[in-house]
């Protein structure tokens, strides 16, 4: 009875250890290259510096956009690879900026209220490093992580509201413009099934400043913050 509960146990730890060396394989890949098209939607936002407009309230709201685009996954062994990719890009948002900042050339205890939308186009380029773990056969799980660059292909603001106390209706001066440009670091997971239909989540991180510098007299300067956004994709490897 000893012997045949040892025995018992010894194959049941060959076979735990069998399926841990397939879930982290080191073995080459079958598969050296491959090409996929992505498609997703996203939710982004632009941050601004708390200290932007002295004397006035700024919120920056999250929005909507949609993703499209192509990667080409090089397959340096079975758990990791490194993924290029580019993607067209649009972002969304709102805002609401109140108040009476410094150089805004409102008179005392005039205020002045400004809300709208805003949308910008990009192309962004991620490289990114794929580790790859085996859940069973036909699944695969990743854990994706790189930096990755951005272009301003373009970008347009919409005032819904504006609101002044002013005699001569000036408004508050505005930082809605996007920055040209933006690197970050995009990181997430992701699943495939049968090496092909592809399912993944992404957090994308900006560390560039994600303003153009604002110039209106009395006033210059960098309202700081940056770009952050969710992506959630799906593909297809061929």
């Amino acid at each position: 009875m000893k012997k045949t509960l040892i025995t018992a146990l010894m194959a049941l730890a060959g076979l735990q250890m069998a399926q841990g060396a397939d879930f982290f394989s080191t073995a080459e890949s079958a598969d050296k290259f491959s090409f996929g098209a992505r498609v997703g939607l996203n939710t982004s936002n632009r941050t601004i510096s708390n200290n932007a407009l002295p004397y006035c309230y700024h919120r920056e709201s999250w929005g909507t956009g949609f993703d499209i685009g192509a990667v080409a996954t090089f397959n340096i062994r079975d758990w990791i690879s490194v993924q290029p990719g580019l993607f067209y890009e649009s972002r969304s948002g709102s805002y609401t900026v109140t108040g009476d900042p410094k150089g805004s050339g409102l008179g005392e205890g005039y205020t002045s209220s400004v809300s709208g939308t805003r949308n910008s186009y990009n192309l962004t380029v991620p490289v990114m490093a794929i580790f790859n773990f085996n859940v069973c056969d036909e699944i695969r799980w990743g854990v994706e992580v790189g930096p990755y660059v951005s272009l301003l292909l373009g970008s347009n603001v919409n005032a819904k509201a504006a609101v002044t106390d002013s005699a001569d209706g000036a408004l508050l001066p505005i930082p809605e413009h996007a920055s040209t440009f933006d690197f970050g670091f995009k990181m997430g997971t992701s699943l495939t099934l049968n090496r092909h239909w592809y399912a993944g989540v992404h957090y994308m991180a900006g560390c560039v400043k994600a303003w153009k510098l604002l110039r209106v007299e009395n006033l210059q300067k960098n309202f700081g913050g940056y770009a952050k956004g969710w992506v959630f994709t799906l593909g297809y490897d061929f």
